[in-house]
């Protein structure tokens, strides 16, 4: 039995599967620390008194999500 499923072709990608997932976990990590981060740089600007202009243009934030952070801190 244990022949046949070394033989079998999907087998490989059987045992790819977990380190796909685990792959996949780690790029939605990053992009959530980017993301976090970025949000951490704009309120650092907001506290400053930088314009929403400037902000927007640096973190590549909307002009809505950079009212929205001013609004909620």
């Amino acid at each position: 039995m244990m022949k046949e499923v070394k033989k079998s072709p999907d087998v490989e990608k059987i045992m790819e599967l977990p380190i796909s997932y685990e792959e996949k976990g780690k790029e939605i990590g990053k992009e959530i620390g980017k993301e976090k981060a970025i949000k951490e740089m704009a309120l650092a600007m907001i506290s400053e008194g930088a314009s929403t202009a400037f902000i927007a243009k640096v973190t590549q934030l909307s002009e809505e999500e950079i009212e929205r952070l001013r609004q909620e801190n």
